[in-house]
């Protein structure tokens, strides 16, 4: 392969990517090469990543703990927070047991060691996350993908292989286009075919639900979902990940999923931290309220503006623009005005569905989101 090629044909395309360096906190204003931005690509998305009270944990945790576990959970890094912050979640989420990873992808790839087989057939949506999508397709089982959202054609699928091993995955709420998983009636389909529900819900723990426990509270479906997938590195404010389930599907992660076995174990610090974040996200319903009204505010904004709008009624808010190089463009200009809004291009997408992700928090205000909408009609009108 030639390096020099195909780093050439990336910037050529609008797929090259850039790191950008941020020297201050998170938070709804960061810091770039000594400038101010107005943020909307975190998704921090109830502002914890800089809350004092969980850097008070942190600080406090490291004391008594020290800086790292020394080792994988199967050895000696399986340490007394690490243990109360599965209990926490297992309690949070309604589940029997939880277990915690480094990251939301090592999660998602644990599956494709413990529980599917050459028997399998994984069924998923279409725009499913890629850890999701690789999990299979690292996997001896066979991946087969249904239309978005389309329950209907899941059920068309379930009926081909349900001779088969089943296992559905969806993502709860979409992390490029907001939208929610019809999870009661892929529940229902997958009772009725004995197959087995897994959801990641990273983008709606947090943020929906009456306590923040996420799409599948929400629509009191806790006792339907086989498996919950969610990060700390989303609303949660921190890093690292966490499957729950019952008792034994749990034990077969700890013992057969490679990602948990091979892998240091997560700073007992940040476990300490996070079980305290849960108990912030539990109380934070009028977090959760603000960033209802700010969505309802930009959507009503949008549409003033003649503005592109989804059908996503959630804190993740796209701009289709179609083409790579334009949304680059758009981005970049919003740039030059001190907004950073991330230009979100293939593969992540589908080609020539490109767009502006904007990530709406509990930090931003309705100033902020006018600013925003604002700004980019004017870029689109060719007016700056």
């Amino acid at each position: 392969m030639d390096i020099n090629l195909e780093i050439k044909k990336r910037k050529d395309s609008g797929l090259f990517r850039k790191r950008r360096l941020v020297t201050s906190p998170q938070g709804a204003q960061i810091d770039i090469k000594g400038k101010s931005f107005l943020n909307f690509s975190s998704n921090d998305y109830l502002g914890l990543a800089n809350n004092n009270k969980l850097k008070l944990h942190m600080v406090e945790s490291i004391k008594k703990y020290g800086v790292g576990s020394g080792s994988s959970q199967l050895m000696t890094g399986h340490m007394r927070p690490h243990q109360l912050l599965e209990k926490r979640l297992s309690i949070f989420f309604k589940k029997e047991a939880s277990l915690i990873f480094s990251s939301g992808y090592h999660a998602n790839l644990a599956i494709a060691s413990t529980l599917i087989n050459k028997n399998t057939v994984i069924i998923q949506d279409k725009l499913n996350h890629a850890s999701l999508i690789d999990s299979a397709l690292l996997s001896e089982g066979k991946l087969v993908r249904y239309r978005h959202k389309d329950f209907f054609h899941l059920q068309k699928i379930l009926e081909k292989y349900k001779k088969q091993d089943l296992i559905v995955m969806t993502d709860g709420v979409f992390s490029m286009d907001g939208d929610r998983a019809p999870l009661r009636e892929i529940s229902k389909i997958c009772h009725k075919y004995n197959a087995l529900l897994i959801v990641d819900d990273a983008h709606g723990v947090g943020v929906l639900g009456k306590r923040g426990a996420g799409l599948m509270e929400e629509l009191n479906l806790e006792g339907e979902i086989d498996l919950l997938i969610g990060t700390f590195g989303k609303s949660i404010g921190a890093s690292g990940a966490f499957i729950a389930g019952n008792e034994n599907l749990i034990e077969a992660f700890i013992q057969k999923a490679r990602t948990y076995i091979y892998t240091t174990a997560m700073l007992p610090a940040l476990a300490n931290t996070i079980a305290h974040a849960i108990d912030l996200i539990e109380n934070s319903n009028n977090l959760r309220t603000h960033i209802c009204d700010l969505v309802e505010h930009y959507k009503k904004l949008s549409k003033k503006l003649e503005l592109y709008l989804s059908n996503s009624n959630n804190h993740i808010q796209p701009i289709i623009i179609g083409g790579a190089n334009e949304t680059v463009r758009v981005s970049e200009a919003l740039y030059e005005k001190n907004i950073l809004v991330s230009a979100i291009r293939p593969p992540t997408v589908p080609k020539d569905t490109s767009r502006l992700r904007i990530s709406i928090t509990a930090s931003h205000t309705k100033k902020d989101i006018t600013l925003l909408l604002n700004t980019i009609k004017n870029i689109q009108s060719g007016d700056c």
